[in-house]
């Protein structure tokens, strides 16, 4: 998971773009919409792949597809091939996409009674694979970097990634025993309400985080600069993999909440308190304020991620249904990364364009934690 969470990196390449490629800001978000486009597919199609060849296996393959995603990337990059770059994304969100639920898929099965594995895995993953990355864009500072340099780092990231996948894939038996009888698909009329609510549960979860992943070194970047401060040496670029923390501590954390409070009440306080932390950074924008919102979004991201997977399991008539059922509410993850792509092209990373998008997701998390009240049967 660790591997795969380096998705949610991607701004530390696509900052660079214009200056390496000589394309324009808002082309250089494209890259995170094709991999989420392709994370889409990638968990749409997963559960027939458990099913067919186990979760270990699906899990190593689609590790190894986004480690050759990453090492196609470089290759493109060093040859200036944007749009190429753009298909390998495009291929390595599949990648993504199966590794994510197949992991959960592999977890449940190996630890039936510990959800809190489950639910923590892709919180904690993509934290620290995401901060990770952050590092070492700070490390080596890839703003001094050419092409070349930076599609060979790529590479051989891509690489490491990809040895892992094949390792794993070696390594480990097949459990294709175990999953073939797991992932049965329901019929197309059990459950409707509930898969589509839980989709649309998961898109307005996902949005702000997937806006803010989209953009989140530019976002840095230019809100330092309109403090006065250089990217390289201002601290709250350098606190950025600190405030992943709060990703993966929504994750880990889920569990206890959602225990206590019940799933409405935290669904319903995740976006009523995210919501005003948004709208109160467009009111007051300042460094304080930006990482207090910051954090807010990310653990709520992780949270909403972690309580999910245990309220759609639970609605199944059957728990063999999960995998599918669960693989198709994901793709609304998938379709607020595009969305949330869409959004930063039309308003930009500028201090204004922050605002602006800020005080509209915080709308939008506010109107649907009222909305939530009237159609939340299915919690």
């Amino acid at each position: 998971m660790f591997c795969v969470g380096t998705v949610y990196a991607l701004s530390t390449l696509q900052i660079e773009l214009p200056r390496l490629l000589g394309i324009s800001q808002s082309m250089s978000f494209a890259p995170f919409a094709s991999a989420c486009f392709g994370l889409s597919v990638g968990v749409g199609i997963c559960a027939s792949l458990v099913t067919k060849h186990g979760a270990l296996r699906t899990t190593a393959a689609g590790t190894a597809i986004w480690g050759t995603a990453m090492l196609g990337t470089g290759y493109l990059l060093a040859r200036s091939n944007f749009y190429g770059m753009l298909a390998c994304f495009a291929l390595g969100g599949i990648g993504v996409g199966l590794t994510y639920l197949a992991v959960v898929v592999m977890v449940g099965q190996g630890f039936p009674t510990q959800p809190l594995a489950r639910s923590a895995i892709g919180p904690l993953g993509f934290s620290s694979g995401t901060a990770a990355c952050i590092v070492i864009y700070n490390f080596y500072q890839f703003n001094v970097l050419g092409a070349a340099e930076l599609g060979k780092m790529l590479s051989s990231g891509g690489v490491g990634i990809l040895s892992a996948g094949l390792i794993t894939a070696a390594s480990l038996p097949s459990d294709a025993h175990r999953s073939k009888n797991f992932c049965t698909a329901p019929k197309s009329s059990d459950n409707y309400y509930s898969q589509t609510f839980f989709s649309t549960l998961l898109f307005f979860n996902a949005l702000p985080g997937m806006t803010v992943f989209t953009v989140l070194l530019p976002m840095a970047s230019n809100f330092g600069s309109n403090f006065g401060a250089q990217v390289m040496n201002d601290e709250h670029f350098h606190i950025l993999p600190y405030g992943m923390v709060a990703l993966g501590l929504g994750g880990f954390l889920a569990p206890p909440i959602s225990s206590v409070l019940g799933a409405k009440p935290t669904f319903t306080l995740l976006f009523c308190v995210r919501g005003l932390m948004l709208v109160a950074f467009s009111l007051y924008p300042k460094p304080a304020m930006a990482m207090i919102c910051l954090t807010t979004v990310l653990f709520a991201h992780g949270t909403g991620f972690s309580v999910l997977p245990g309220l759609v399991k639970a609605r199944q008539a059957k728990p063999v249904h999960f995998t599918h059922s669960y693989g198709q509410v994901l793709i609304s993850w998938g379709l607020s990364g595009i969305v949330s792509t869409a959004i930063n092209t039309v308003m930009g990373s500028s201090l204004e364009g922050m605002r602006t998008v800020s005080l509209l997701l915080g709308a939008a998390a506010l109107a649907f934690s009222i909305t939530l009240q009237f159609v939340s049967t299915a919690l």
